[in-house]
C-alpha cells in the first residue's frame, strides 16, 4: 500500500516536471545571491566598514562641542582687604563654553587610521564575496545532488516494478513446481529489499530538496522542479591558465587587504613617538542668572585661541614594544597569505583531477550501462524459458543497479568538480558552459 502511494507520488512529480517551469542552474545562482541570509549578514558587515571609512575620514575635520554648567556657593565667594570683606562673585554661577578643536598634527595617527578604514572597507567588500561564491557554489551543488537523487529515484522506481514483476514470474513457475522454495524467498527477499530503497531514494531526495532551499532561503518542504542535464563537454583549460587566476580569488584579495590594514595599524601605533599638535578655540560665557548677561564682577564673555602640543617623552619602551607587536601581526598575515596562495593551488589540482576522473568515468559508465542493461534483458529471457536461475536475474538486477548509480554518479560528478573548480578559481560560473540543459 505504501508503494503504491510512492509510486503515485513519484508518477505525479514526474508528470509535473514536464509541464511546470523548471528551476535552472542560473536561477539557483541568482536566488542564492539574493536570498541567503549569510549573505547578508556580510553585506550588512560591508555597509558597516563604509560608514567605519567615512567616520574616519571626518576625524581630520574640526570638532565643535558645547557645555553649559550651573554652580551654587553656600555663600559668595570674597577676600579680605585691609580688614575689609571684598566681595568677588555670586552665589549662582552660570557657565556656557563652545569650543572648536582642530588637529594640525597627531604624528600620521589620522591619516594611518583612514588608511586603515579603507583598507577594511576593501576587506570587507572581498570577504563579501567570498561568502557569497562558497554560497553559490553550495547551492549549486545542491542543485546536482537533488538531481542526482532524482535519477537514483526513478532507477529504484524501475528496479521495484523489475522486482515485483520477477516475482510474479517466480511464484507462477513455483507453483508449476518449476522452481525450488528457495528461489521463491530470494525472488520476495529482493523485492522487499527494493522496495526498502526506494523509501531511502525517497527521503534522500527529499533531504537533498531541503538543503537546497536552506541555501536559497526557501521554506524547508517548498517542492521544485528542475532543469535536466543533457550533455556535459569535456573540460580542456590548461592547469597552467587556471593558477594564473589565483590572486583574482577573492579571498586571496581579502587577505591582501588585512595585510595593508596590519600596516596602517602599524603606522597608527608608531604615532606614539611623535608629538600631538591641535588648535583649539574657546568662547566662554558666564554669569549669575540663566542667560548670563548679569556678571558685575568680571566680563561675562572671553575669547581665546590656543595651541596645544602633547608628547609622551618617556613610557618605558611601551610604545616600541606596541609597534613590534603589530609588525610581527603584518609578518603573520604575510606568511598566511603566501600559504594560502599554495593551498589554493592544491584546491585547484584536487578539483581539475577530480573532474577529468569523473569525465573520463562517464564513457566507462555509460558503457557499463548499456552492457547491464542488455544483460539483464537476455537473462531475464533466459529466465522465462528456463534457463537462468533467480539469482542469476537478481544478480543481473542488481549489476543493473550499480551501473546505473555509476553512470549518473559520473555525471553529477562531473558537474559538482566543475562547480569545485569554478570556486577554487574564485569566479563561481567560470565552466557552467560545459553542462548543457534540456
Amino acid at each position: 500500500m505504501h508503494l503504491k502511494k510512492t509510486l503515485l507520488s513519484i508518477s505525479i512529480l514526474a508528470l509535473f516536471a514536464n509541464t511546470a517551469f523548471a528551476l535552472s542552474l542560473s536561477e539557483v545562482q541568482t536566488l542564492s545571491s539574493n536570498n541567503n541570509y549569510q549573505i547578508k549578514q556580510y553585506e550588512s558587515l560591508y555597509e558597516s566598514s563604509k560608514e567605519l571609512k567615512q567616520s574616519a575620514f571626518k576625524s581630520f575635520l574640526p570638532n565643535l562641542s558645547t557645555s553649559y554648567s550651573y554652580t551654587r556657593l553656600d555663600e559668595p565667594p570674597y577676600q579680605i582687604v585691609n580688614g575689609n570683606k571684598l566681595i568677588m562673585g555670586s552665589n549662582n554661577n552660570y557657565q556656557w563654553n563652545v569650543t572648536i578643536t582642530q588637529p594640525i598634527f597627531t604624528g600620521f595617527y589620522l591619516l594611518n587610521k583612514y588608511k586603515y578604514a579603507k583598507y577594511d572597507e576593501a576587506f570587507s567588500k572581498a570577504n563579501l564575496e567570498v561568502i557569497r561564491n562558497q554560497v553559490i557554489t553550495n547551492a549549486k551543488i545542491a542543485y546536482f545532488n537533488v538531481l542526482y537523487n532524482q535519477k537514483m529515484l526513478e532507477t529504484r522506481q524501475l528496479a521495484v516494478a523489475q522486482y515485483e514483476s520477477h516475482l510474479k514470474d517466480a511464484q507462477s513457475f513455483y507453483k508449476q513446481g518449476l522452481i525450488p522454495k528457495v528461489d521463491l524467498l530470494k525472488s520476495e527477499v529482493a523485492y522487499s529489499n527494493a522496495k526498502q530503497e526506494l523509501k531511502q531514494a525517497y527521503s534522500n531526495l527529499t533531504d537533498a530538496i531541503a538543503q537546497l532551499n536552506q541555501l536559497l532561503n526557501e521554506p524547508i518542504d517548498k517542492t521544485h522542479t528542475f532543469e535536466q542535464v543533457a550533455d556535459v563537454v569535456d573540460l580542456k583549460t590548461p592547469l597552467n591558465s587556471l593558477y594564473a587566476q589565483i590572486d583574482n580569488r577573492p579571498d586571496i584579495k581579502a587577505l591582501s587587504y588585512a595585510i595593508q590594514k596590519a600596516n596602517a595599524q602599524v603606522g597608527m601605533v608608531k604615532s606614539g613617538y611623535y608629538p600631538q599638535l591641535q588648535l583649539r578655540a574657546n568662547y566662554n560665557r558666564n554669569g549669575q542668572n540663566l542667560d548670563m548677561s548679569n556678571n558685575p564682577y568680571s566680563d561675562n564673555s572671553i575669547y581665546s585661541l590656543n595651541i596645544i602640543a602633547n608628547w609622551d617623552i618617556f613610557d618605558w619602551g611601551k610604545t616600541k614594544n606596541d609597534v613590534q607587536a603589530a609588525k610581527l601581526q603584518e609578518i603573520a598575515l604575510q606568511n598566511e597569505l603566501n600559504n594560502l596562495k599554495t593551498q589554493s593551488k592544491t584546491q585547484i589540482l584536487n578539483a581539475y583531477d577530480q573532474a577529468q576522473v569523473a569525465y573520463h568515468n562517464i564513457s566507462v559508465a555509460q558503457t557499463a550501462l548499456t552492457q547491464a542493461n542488455e544483460n539483464y534483458k537476455l537473462t531475464n529471457e533466459r529466465y522465462l524459458n528456463q534457463l537462468a536461475t533467480s539469482t542469476d536475474i537478481l544478480d543481473a538486477r542488481a549489476l543493473l543497479t550499480q551501473a546505473e548509480a555509476n553512470y549518473y554518479g559520473a555525471i553529477y560528478g562531473y558537474c559538482i568538480a566543475l562547480e569545485k573548480l569554478a570556486n577554487a578559481v574564485g569566479k563561481t560560473d567560470e565552466f557552467d558552459y560545459l553542462i548543457r540543459f534540456r
